[in-house]
């Protein structure tokens, strides 16, 4: 599978990554980490190089298993985690003072079976007052003293990216794409790769959505949890949006067809199209469906599929 570089460092990441917050929480169930080695064999085996995961997944129960089933995969196999400033509905968060951020990434390597990070990222911004500066600097401290071979963002704007890059440089920044969502990100996208910042995406397949799977189906898999009334349930799949989803869906799929590829191929493929991308983000607990999303690699979009998938876009709940 093609390699593409992060930033100004020697890390090279596959152009489609594993997920993995969903290989599980309990590293003291010996089936869960079995799963998760299945996994991970799967996706070393279909030229996948990396895997991504946080402290706050689960309270960072999701790197003890990914820690645990990574003893099974060869050292060169990358690891990417994030330190976060608070807890979420997934879990906690250490900080971002400086020597929070200095303990987060001693634990989460330590929890990894790592004496290093590939990547590390600031999870989301802080909102308790820490100066983005400190927490920067003491980001740039961790490559220095050799913890971390590159480090970045995930879920900032433009202005942060920035002034961050000015202090010391960004090698990567994560956020959302999908052909149904964070389209207005796209701009901002492209602008740090003019400024050769790599770009690592997640949510391609706006969990689940843009698949072959009925859409009421994943529907049901939000009903009645607590991410019902989360921002994206009802951008994506209330009653009022599902229907403008739907129409995305159907020529997705359409589209799909005549490239002689999966739905969720075709829309990785695309995000890979995307000027500025480095890699996406396919996360399952699946190993079929890891090799399927992987093959995504391979998917050759021509230029009258490119517009024809453009033209998807207004259709849907993001031109709503």
């Amino acid at each position: 599978m093609e390699q593409r570089r992060v930033g100004s460092t020697d890390v090279d990441v596959s152009i489609v990554g594993l997920g993995g917050a969903w290989l599980g929480h309990d590293v003291d169930d010996p089936s869960g980490i079995a799963r998760a080695t299945a996994v991970l064999r799967a996706a070393h085996e279909a030229g996948v190089n990396w895997v991504d995961t946080s402290e706050n997944y689960f309270d960072t129960g999701n790197e003890s298993v990914i820690g645990a089933a990574l003893q099974a995969l060869p050292d060169s196999f990358l690891a990417c985690s994030k330190v976060a400033p608070g807890a979420l509905r997934s879990g906690g968060g250490t900080g971002f003072r400086p020597e929070q951020v200095r303990r987060a990434c001693e634990m989460s390597l330590r929890r990894l079976g790592r004496d290093h990070l590939d990547v590390y990222l600031l999870h989301w911004p802080d909102e308790t007052g820490v100066p983005l500066a400190d927490t920067w600097g003491a980001m740039a401290a961790l490559v220095t003293d050799g913890l971390v071979r590159s480090v970045g963002l995930s879920n900032y704007e433009q202005g942060d990216i920035t002034r961050c890059h000015e202090q010391r440089p960004v090698d990567v920044i994560q956020m959302g794409l999908s052909l149904v969502d964070y389209l207005d990100d796209r701009d901002m996208i492209g602008w740090c790769g003019e400024q050769g910042i790599a770009v690592t995406i997640y949510e391609p397949l706006a969990s689940g959505i843009l698949t072959d799977t009925p859409l009421e189906q994943v529907r049901q898999r939000w009903i009645g949890t607590p991410w019902e009334d989360s921002a994206f349930f009802r951008k994506l799949l209330s009653p009022e949006s599902a229907e403008r989803t739907t129409r995305v869906v159907d020529g997705l799929r359409g589209i799909a067809r005549q490239a002689g590829a999966t739905t969720a191929q075709v829309a990785i493929a695309w995000v890979l199209h995307q000027p500025g991308v480095t890699s996406a983000i396919a996360g399952s607990s699946d190993p079929d469906r890891v090799r399927t999303n992987a093959g995504a690699a391979d998917v050759a979009l021509s230029g009258t599929d490119l517009l024809a998938l453009e033209a998807l876009i207004p259709l849907g709940p993001a031109s709503a």
